[in-house]
């Protein structure tokens, strides 16, 4: 069934069609709060109330964006307002993704070292990012939507969300050289 299709039958009650929205997008809807809070705790509290959410609101839907925008925006609005409650300023990134520079079998240990070291310095910079730059950088370059994606999911201007994913991978870029100058150390 189309994700249309569910949620019209959701709107008239029908818990089934929500349940086969919730089990088509709980996978990725988690995977982005993973990568916005610090707590697995909250990753699965604010998954729970992210669909919570949509489910008293789909009459808001109107079918403008796709459904997984939608859940999207709905999940980062809600993994933002927990940072902002707990005053976090930083998340806990366990791996970028399956590609973020992961040492490759065939290399030797000191090339496994160099790339996992890499990727822990690259995951520190993300999390030290303020959540206005993390989370369109998060979506973008890890969760891998385009930058009208992007746009939609923050409720931001096409421009707008292009320029704080420019500005996001501008400071890890320059910290980034920093660290190479430093001989790839870890501070």
């Amino acid at each position: 069934m189309e994700d249309a299709a569910l949620i019209a039958s959701a709107r008239e009650g029908d818990l089934d069609a929500f349940a086969e929205l919730v089990r088509r997008y709980e996978h990725r809807v988690r995977a982005v709060l993973f990568r916005l809070l610090d707590d697995d705790r909250d990753v699965e509290e604010a998954t729970q109330d992210t669909f919570v959410q949509a489910w008293r609101n789909l009459d808001r839907f109107r079918g403008d964006a796709a459904v997984f925008t939608w859940l999207y925006r709905i999940a980062v609005n809600e993994g933002l307002a927990r940072l902002r409650r707990k005053r976090v300023t930083t998340t806990d990134l366990d791996e970028l993704a399956e590609t973020a520079h992961a040492a490759d079998p065939a290399a030797g240990p000191e090339q496994s070292v160099e790339a996992h070291e890499l990727h822990e310095f690259l995951a520190a910079r993300i999390r030290a990012l303020t959540p206005e730059y993390r989370a369109p950088l998060v979506l973008r370059d890890v969760m891998g939507l385009s930058n009208q994606e992007v746009a939609d999911v923050l409720e931001l201007s096409l421009a707008a969300a292009k320029s704080r994913i420019h500005r996001a991978r501008m400071q890890i870029r320059a910290e980034l050289e920093r660290w190479e100058e430093r001989g790839g150390s870890l501070p």
